[in-house]
């Protein structure tokens, strides 16, 4: 009677929806699965060429919803189940699977069913998509929260290797609207402060632990912040001497957009992807790693990289290439704080609230205790590990400075107060700019120009391969008799060998770069139902495909180019002694960058702006000072959707399940922080677990109350649920049969699922006919749940209801031949009416 959590037999709603209630309780009961599932996915499920990651099933609801709607071309889906709800959903898959393209597997065994449908294929192509079901969402079955979380982790491994082998078409675009910007190469730092103590200042809740500090000894420390904490520099009214970025997505604009105010002698280093409304619209010096383009050119000579995937990451590796002989992290968390934030003051993740819904990886940190991470920050840490051990080789020695961030392989902890600091002989901004060519006029120019003739250069590469490309298409279709007569002639077979030829051999490093961008059409030769047998058709179709590939991704990359060498004319424009405003406008606009305007002027103070544009220009200096104030982003949105409180509560039961008591007195302490009736429920069912891990049964009950006493309208129905479950228990420990009563009572209106115990109950209480009447009906319901049927059975025998014993038993055996309790109970009813003949 007490094992409540036990996966349970399937039940049937109103709407014919066939669920199991402890996985999906409630969720389909007012409007049903289908409708339910259209309101919450909408298309999301349904892009072709897609390979979609399912974190549960929904009792096998959701797999049999695609089936229903149709799954679209080249799409496959992987469910990955809890091995407790697998070992269920045996019973209602069907003997061939739900779909050939639809695979239900454990958390072992995904990856090896996503091989067998070639993965990596489907995230060149950018469409590997994650989801979760309403189950893991809700994570009402805690063990969803938990496989979550893993697959998360795996998923990030899996995308960050294949775009490190590949590449993605936003780093190529970003580093052709850079080309402009990126004059200076981070290879002049080499070595520059050998011997020099640098500090990394990440996001982490840390840093506002150590920012006093760092301000106490600014001058003999090399301050480098990562862009995202700039809104909390200024407050603090701090300056790094370096300030870098790395994120080629608009969205690191938003967060990042405050470093556009530090002051001037702060330098600037950026990943040569980096957001260019970041590099575009900032007026100080800056210095780019990596390489100046896509492809083999003199202009990627002496250049340095410094690879991610984080900013951190990055921040790192050029510390070490810079030469300091210790770099001290602070920031640098990678895990939650004690009440449950992610990053500092001053970001939109602090601004939102804790986020005390994610997490369930758990990481030792620095001072000794567990705290909780998410897959990406456990990604990083791992990465971060790498380069310490790399940088200890090289005997520079990586030291975390707070007690609260993850533990690091090869990361020492030191207190701030016990690092050893010189006075630096001179500031670093001195030091960067003795080190870098000087920003001049004639070099911008100078630089402008070479870069010009290498995009020209580009340009007629691609002008060349789109029309080999379309050469090689005629004599593609040609040969398999597509234009006129003269199929499988084979001067049409070697024109496509002598193009092939001469695309690998004249511009090998172009070629390469095509595919790399044009991956997706690429791929699309491998699409297409596997195991088929192909025919002529199909060979045509692939040549096809191939050319088209290359003719597309030329004329795309031209495109490209063409936009980067019409910004270095405007670039170029800048420079002049009479620039057209109207051509600079224009640009400026087109870039979304109206801060431009601000650059030119700090960098031609002896120029004034003709009085027909200066009305112009004051509007883009108005318009760029709106985007810096605004705070209502869309990273500061998603940043609140992150701090809901949805899987809260399957958190908290993972907590109590584990005895995590000090991480679930934190959440506890956390959550009362929060208003709202929703964050009052989860502090009392909070305040009730850690009241029963130290035995303390009355305060457990009097907290679990608090949640029954909340205002009906208010109520969190799986909350409410959860508390009564515990108040039910309880009640049974103490004895208290006439509450317990009440309680199944009410567990039973809330779901039949909870009619079997409400019956085992009254049962041992002696009221057997209610309870027989309501095994009774249970089984209307609930026809295959074998285990109450059996139960009833025994009941029937204590009663001698021998006719009724054997109807149960039999039934159970209809459906389950070799289930050995009905067999034994079985042979021993007919035994006991063999010996009552006898006697009679």
């Amino acid at each position: 009677m007490n094992n409540m959590n036990r996966v349970g037999s399937f039940l049937v709603n109103s709407f014919g929806d066939r669920y199991l209630y402890e996985v999906n309780g409630s969720a389909f009961d007012k409007i049903g699965s289908e409708a339910a599932y259209n309101n919450h996915f909408r298309e999301d499920l349904f892009a072709e060429n897609s390979l979609y990651i399912i974190v549960g099933s929904d009792s096998g609801l959701l797999p049999q919803y695609l089936v229903k709607q149709g799954l679209p071309e080249g799409s496959y889906y992987i469910f990955i189940e809890v091995p407790a709800v697998l070992a269920r959903l045996k019973e209602i898959i069907p003997e061939q699977g739900f779909h050939q393209k639809i695979i239900v597997t454990t958390a072992e065994e995904w990856l090896q069913r996503a091989e067998e449908i070639e993965y990596k294929n489907f995230v060149y192509l950018g469409n590997l998509k994650y989801s979760l079901s309403f189950a893991a969402t809700d994570g009402r079955y805690s063990e969803y929260l938990e496989l979550s979380t893993r697959i998360q982790e795996e998923l990030e491994k899996v995308r960050w290797h294949s775009n490190a082998e590949l590449g993605a078409e936003i780093f190529n675009l970003r580093q052709l609207e850079n080309l402009s910007e990126n004059r200076v190469s981070a290879a002049h730092l080499e070595g520059i402060f050998a011997g020099k103590v640098a500090v990394i200042l990440g996001g982490g809740p840390s840093l506002d632990e150590v920012i006093p500090w760092v301000i106490e000894h600014r001058s003999r420390l090399v301050v480098i912040a990562v862009s995202r904490i700039a809104r909390r520099l200024l407050e603090v009214d701090l300056s790094p001497d370096i300030i870098i970025s790395v994120d080629p997505n608009q969205i690191s604009f938003d967060v990042s957009k405050e470093m556009l105010m530090l002051g001037e002698k702060t330098i600037f280093i950026n990943q040569f992807h980096v957001v260019s409304t970041l590099l575009g619209q900032w007026c100080g010096r800056s210095i780019f790693l990596g390489a100046r383009v896509p492809w083999e050119s003199s202009l990627n000579e002496n250049t340095l990289s410094a690879p991610g995937p984080t900013v951190t990451n990055s921040a790192i590796d050029i510390c070490i290439k810079m030469g300091f002989e210790k770099i001290l992290l602070a920031g640098v968390d990678l895990c939650h704080s004690r009440d449950g934030y992610t990053h500092a003051q001053g970001s939109n993740e602090r601004q939102s609230g804790s986020q005390l819904g994610k997490g369930q990886l758990w990481v030792e940190t620095n001072g000794g205790w567990i705290a909780e991470t998410t897959p990406d920050f456990h990604f990083a840490a791992t990465q971060i590990g790498s380069q310490a051990t790399l940088a200890k080789q090289q005997n520079c020695q990586i030291i975390n400075l707070s007690e609260n961030s993850t533990k690091i392989d090869d990361v020492d902890y030191l207190s701030p107060v016990d690092v050893h600091l010189q006075t630096l002989p001179y500031s670093a901004y001195h030091i960067i700019l003795a080190a870098i060519p000087d920003d001049t006029v004639e070099k911008r120019i100078t630089y402008y120009q070479e870069v010009l003739t290498e995009l020209i250069r580009s340009q007629n590469a691609f002008r060349e391969i789109k029309k080999l490309s379309n050469e090689a298409l005629k004599a593609n279709a040609a040969f398999f008799g597509r234009r006129g007569k003269d199929k499988g002639n084979r001067k049409y077979r070697i024109k496509m060998d002598r193009i092939e030829k001469k695309l690998k051999n004249n511009f090998s490093d172009f070629s390469l770069l095509i595919k790399r961008v044009g991956i997706r059409d690429f791929l699309k030769m491998t699409q297409g139902d596997q195991g088929r047998t192909w025919d002529e058709d199909d060979a045509e179709r692939l040549g096809r495909i191939y050319y088209e590939a290359y003719r597309d991704t030329a004329e795309r990359l031209f495109t490209m180019v063409d936009r980067a060498a019409e910004r270095l004319r405007n670039r170029l424009e800048e420079e002049q002694d009479y620039p057209n405003f109207k051509k600079l406008i224009e640009q400026w606009k087109q870039d979304g960058q109206p801060g431009r305007a601000i650059v030119w002027k700090n960098a031609h103070p002896q120029y004034s702006i003709p009085e027909e544009f200066s009305q112009q220009i004051i509007e883009l200096e108005q318009e760029f000072a709106r985007i810096l104030t605004n705070q209502e982003t869309a990273h500061l949105q998603r940043a609140r959707d992150w701090s809901k409180l949805g899987q809260v509560r399957g958190k908290m039961q993972v907590m109590y399940k584990q005895r995590q008591i000090e991480t679930l007195r934190h959440l506890v302490n956390s959550l009362g922080q929060r208003e709202g009736f929703e964050a009052l429920s989860l502090v009392c069912l909070g305040s009730g677990y850690l009241a029963e891990l130290d035995n303390n049964v009355d305060v457990a009950l009097s907290e679990y109350q608090k949640i029954i006493d909340i205002p009906e309208e208010e109520r969190d129905i799986s909350i409410l649920e959860e508390a009564l479950k515990r108040l039910f228990r309880l009640s049974l420990q103490k004895n208290d049969y006439e509450n317990a009563l009440v309680i199944a009572e009410c567990l039973a209106g809330i779901s039949v699922a909870y009619l079997p115990y409400y019956a085992d109950l009254l049962w041992l209480l002696g009221e057997k006919k209610t309870s027989l009447d309501l095994y009774a009906d249970y089984l209307e319901l609930v026809p295959d749940d074998q285990a109450v049927m059996i139960k009833l059975g025994r009941h029937y025998l204590e009663i001698d209801l021998e006719d009724g014993a054997r109807l149960m038993f039999e039934t159970v055996l209809q459906q389950d031949s070799s289930n050995s309790s009905a067999i034994s109970l079985l042979d021993e009813l007919n035994k006991r009416e063999d010996l009552k003949k006898t006697r009679s």
